[in-house]
């Protein structure tokens, strides 16, 4: 997910040749690092170092990415005023919030830190504003300020099956992401085309707003204005990957739980593998149902410094594994999901072939609605599943074989890695294995694994 920011026309005044940094399409030739500073560790700094000068061309429009209005929005935040005499609300000390704390993440579970409060006396001479764990939890769950939004329960119901869908609101997350003081001096508002050379010969892509999908898309705006639940999971490309790689900075927020059934009453399996494709992408339409109109209209969003930006909230990457990608497009197993390359060429990087034909495949799931009869055979000679409706069919600016990406964990770490190792695990013994690891250079990032013999 990205948001891009809006712009109400095209601006032809720029001047892509021109070396000033404070004009529309200047390219900056000073040495530019992507890492946050106040993030950086020993090996981030050390690596930025050694990068290359990077020349920057800006977007030629200098609204994108303009605050709308240069009024700072205050806090909205309601304890912000209150914190000014109590910074440890709802809590009413440092003291009540710091036995909170340290019963949350450090005590021995609920029971015995609501035996140690039913001590007699405890309590009031410690002036606590709870006195059990039930308290605690309920001063958590109700009186903490909290950006993220509550989760809400919606049923869909296909061929008679009803299913529970949990999800928060898809607009709110963003919204949540977007406002985060944390995120606020990091976040990226406008494309960006990074070369290596002066000239603008070799071009580096290492971030969203770097690609050639964001520069596309802002061109476009411009112009034109108790049961198994499978954890979806959203961020926003605004924020670089510096920061969303890192589950610490919590730049991700559970979206929903899609439901997950055997449909053991189905017999049978080519209906089943049906019906849990049209769940699937049922469930995902309905909760991104308000990426529509938000993403063709725009909406105003407040970063965590208070300044109004208009942006466009557009599905931008779907990353997942292949099982996962070949559900997401409607390809058949076996197939590329993104391009018309045969099954026997697969592998074969020489070869170039184009992405798969979104024009037509839209054209084909249309006769949905149209001609049922023919549905099916239309969607399979334009090479998809017939799944009426794909969560992607209506969304704007969106091409779905551009959206979809590999899952690094299941694609490359447990795929091509996990195979090499097992190959060279077969090539050579333990020992061998472990001669040649000894052999490597100290470095201080290295990491040992005790009682381990070879790779894993």
């Amino acid at each position: 997910m990205v948001v891009d920011d809006d712009d109400d026309d095209d601006d032809d005044s720029n001047d892509n040749n021109s070396r000033d940094d404070n004009r529309p399409g200047a390219i900056d030739t000073r040495a530019q690092s992507s890492d946050p500073p106040s993030i950086s560790s020993g090996r981030e700094a050390i690596e930025s170092s050694l990068r290359q000068k990077v020349y920057v061309e800006h977007y030629p429009d200098v609204r994108a990415g303009a605050p709308i209005d240069d009024e700072v929005v205050p806090d909205a935040n309601p304890f912000s005023a209150a914190h000014q005499g109590n910074p440890y609300l709802p809590f009413m000390s440092e003291m009540d919030w710091k036995i909170a704390r340290w019963a949350k993440l450090r005590g021995q579970g609920s029971t015995a830190m609501s035996e140690m409060l039913s001590i007699p006396g405890l309590q009031d001479s410690l002036n606590l504003s709870y006195k059990n764990s039930r308290e605690l939890n309920r001063i958590i769950d109700h009186q903490l300020p909290s950006h993220r939004p509550r989760f809400q329960r919606a049923e869909i119901e296909l061929e008679g099956s009803t299913f529970d869908v949990y999800y928060r609101d898809v607009i709110a997350c963003i919204r949540a992401l977007f406002m985060d003081k944390t995120f606020a001096p990091y976040l990226v508002f406008a494309p960006e085309r990074h070369y290596s050379d002066e000239w603008q010969e070799n071009r580096l892509y290492h971030d969203m707003h770097t690609g050639k999908w964001w520069w596309t898309t802002q061109t476009q705006i411009t112009l034109f204005g108790g049961k198994s639940m499978y954890p979806v999971y959203i961020t926003i490309g605004n924020i670089p990957k510096q920061l969303r790689r890192k589950v610490s900075q919590q730049t991700q927020i559970l979206l929903a739980y899609l439901p997950t059934t055997r449909l053991e009453h189905i017999i049978n399996e080519a209906a089943k593998r049906r019906m849990v494709l049209n769940i699937l992408h049922t469930a995902l339409r309905e909760i991104l149902r308000p990426l529509h109109k938000a993403g063709l209209d725009g909406l105003n969003m407040t970063t965590g410094h208070g300044m109004t930006h208009r942006t466009h909230p557009i599905l931008a990457a779907h990353v997942g594994d292949y099982m996962e990608n070949i559900a997401i497009v409607g390809c058949k197993m076996g197939e590329c999901p993104r391009c018309t390359v045969p099954f026997n060429e697969l592998g074969d990087f020489e070869l170039d072939y184009p992405l798969r034909n979104l024009r037509e495949i839209l054209d084909a799931l249309a006769t949905y609605d149209t001609d049922r009869n023919s549905f099916a055979h239309t969607c399979r000679n334009a090479g998809i599943k017939p799944i009426p409706h794909p969560y992607w069919e209506d969304l704007p600016f969106v091409d779905i074989f551009m959206v979809i990406t590999p899952d690094i964990l299941h694609q490359l770490y447990q795929g091509l890695v996990r195979h090499l190792i097992s190959w060279i695990k077969k090539s050579y013994s333990h020992e061998q294995l472990d001669a040649r690891i000894r052999c490597l250079p100290l470095n201080s990032h290295a990491r040992s694994i005790v009682n381990s013999h070879g790779l894993y």
